[in-house]
């Protein structure tokens, strides 16, 4: 409970900082819509507590704001019965006891019109509040009138506590960066095209292909889609050197270089000393800023963690906490050795950089000379391939996981869709050859077809297809 009405003034002045369409009806956000807007402005009638959770500078918050957005202008909700706060605000800790229960009771006992019903809560970075879905869930037993939607920045925060205390009551959401195909159809937006790229070619075929393992069809199902685009005026190629270069995020979408470099900087000051700082203890900020620039030089390599710890100079079992809290925050992603017996934590493991707009300016090619070098265009456009390669077992499995190979030759990346594993090589060259991981990995598994992911080759070589990066991305 607020122990003054100083500090119930005080929440008050928070609310309608964060809520100007309770002075005005008009307020900016941007126009253009996400495929997560439509999944969510639809749940707005449902009883459950919607979670969208995943990196920062992705849109969370401004997915939650075309929502509120949307209840104003066309479902003609009282702006006054929709609240939105972002619960990392720094006076929240200092004035209120419990955040999540003091601040819905100042908004309803000072702002929502007496009398009303429904109410729409609007809970930005709700990982950061202590025991937060323990609050959620006492709200949605006692069958409150408000429709609760909340985001998160920490995948362990937020997955726990919607498989826990909010089970059966909360559908998860997870809003990852930009994909190639989305920074397509923002691209498209913006040039005034009427329609998305899903509504000019239909990319179902294709991993209906790649599901029944059938490299013939899937071949084929690629030409279709590739010629519906064509038809259109839509060449892929016209916009992957720009996304190889500076990534899905929607802030950097229309920045320049040197704005985009500012930026991908910020957000990795913030990750580290302010998401990782507010969550964990960590102790040695240097070692694990250490750790994230290896890895950002190294990305798609094969890594001896034990060998790794060492030359960044932290204890091993420092360096497996850190990796944890990296994970968590979508800063890192690991692949493991792929093998029939699941025997993977015998073999060293593969760790990216996640993001690979980070990963570039890390390294100091956040522009067009990053292809002036073969060994980095190729770890970031292995790390662009494993991302939407997992991303694609998400979407088809609801699983977030890749593999690596290695026999007499290496594959980069492994897809498991079913019970078969489907290998995926990247080959970011005008002629790729050397593809003998492929060939040695489908014949140890039978797995019946294989991916080479080129530069600009499209063409059936057996049961090995060869795709350009710009056509595989845009159908994972």
């Amino acid at each position: 409970m607020i122990d003054s009405e100083d500090n119930v003034q005080k929440i008050l002045d928070v609310l309608y900082e964060y809520n100007p369409w309770w002075k005005s009806s008009e307020f900016h956000i941007p126009k253009y819509r996400t495929k997560w807007f439509d999944s969510l402005a639809s749940a707005m009638d449902s009883q459950n507590i919607e979670i969208v959770y995943g990196p920062r500078q992705v849109g969370k918050t401004v997915l939650m704001k075309q929502v509120v957005k949307h209840l104003i202008e066309h479902e003609h909700v009282s702006p006054h019965n929709i609240m939105y706060i972002s619960m990392d605000h720094t006076s929240i800790d200092m004035i209120c006891p419990e955040p999540v229960k003091d601040i819905i009771d100042v908004y309803s006992t000072f702002v929502k019109p007496s009398g009303s019903e429904k109410a729409y809560i609007f809970l930005d970075e709700i990982q950061t509040i202590a025991n937060w879905s323990n609050y959620l869930k006492q709200f949605h037993d006692l069958q409150s009138p408000l429709k609760f939607t909340v985001s998160g920045s920490s995948s362990t925060e937020i997955e726990k506590g919607g498989s826990e205390s909010l089970i059966g009551r909360s559908r998860l959401r997870l809003m990852l960066q930009w994909k190639f195909a989305d920074y397509v159809n923002y691209s498209l937006f913006n040039e005034e095209y009427p329609s998305r790229l899903c509504d000019m070619a239909d990319a179902t075929p294709v991993t209906n292909a790649l599901i029944e393992r059938d490299a013939g069809a899937m071949f084929d199902a690629l030409l279709v889609y590739r010629d519906a685009l064509l038809k259109n005026g839509i060449s892929l190629d016209k916009y992957i050197l720009d996304y190889i270069v500076k990534g899905g995020y929607p802030g950097l979408l229309d920045a320049d270089l040197e704005t985009s470099r500012d930026v991908l900087m910020e957000r990795f000051g913030l990750t580290i000393h302010k998401d990782i700082m507010r969550m964990f203890s960590v102790r040695n900020i240097k070692g694990l800023e250490n750790l994230v620039l290896r890895c950002a030089m190294q990305s798609g390599q094969m890594t001896d963690y034990h060998g790794f710890s060492k030359s960044i100079g932290i204890k091993y079992d420092t360096f497996m906490v850190y990796l944890g809290y990296l994970t968590d925050v979508f800063m890192i992603s690991e692949s493991r050795f792929y093998s029939k017996a699941d025997s993977t934590f015998k073999k060293g493991k593969k760790l990216y950089l996640r993001d690979h707009p980070t990963r570039n300016v890390l390294v100091g090619l956040l522009n067009r000379r990053l292809f002036e070098f073969g060994e980095e265009i190729g770890k970031t456009v292995e790390t662009i391939v494993a991302d939407h390669a997992s991303r694609l077992v998400y979407k088809l499995e609801g699983r977030m996981q890749s593999y690596y190979w290695k026999g007499k030759k290496e594959v980069d990346v492994v897809i498991k869709l079913g019970p078969i594993p489907i290998p995926i090589e990247v080959k970011y060259q005008e002629h790729p050859d050397d593809i003998g991981g492929v060939k040695e990995f489908m014949n140890e598994f039978d797995t019946g077809i294989g991916i080479v992911v080129t530069k600009n080759t499209l063409r059936l070589d057996g049961d090995i297809l060869f795709v350009p990066l710009p056509l595989f991305l845009a159908v994972c």
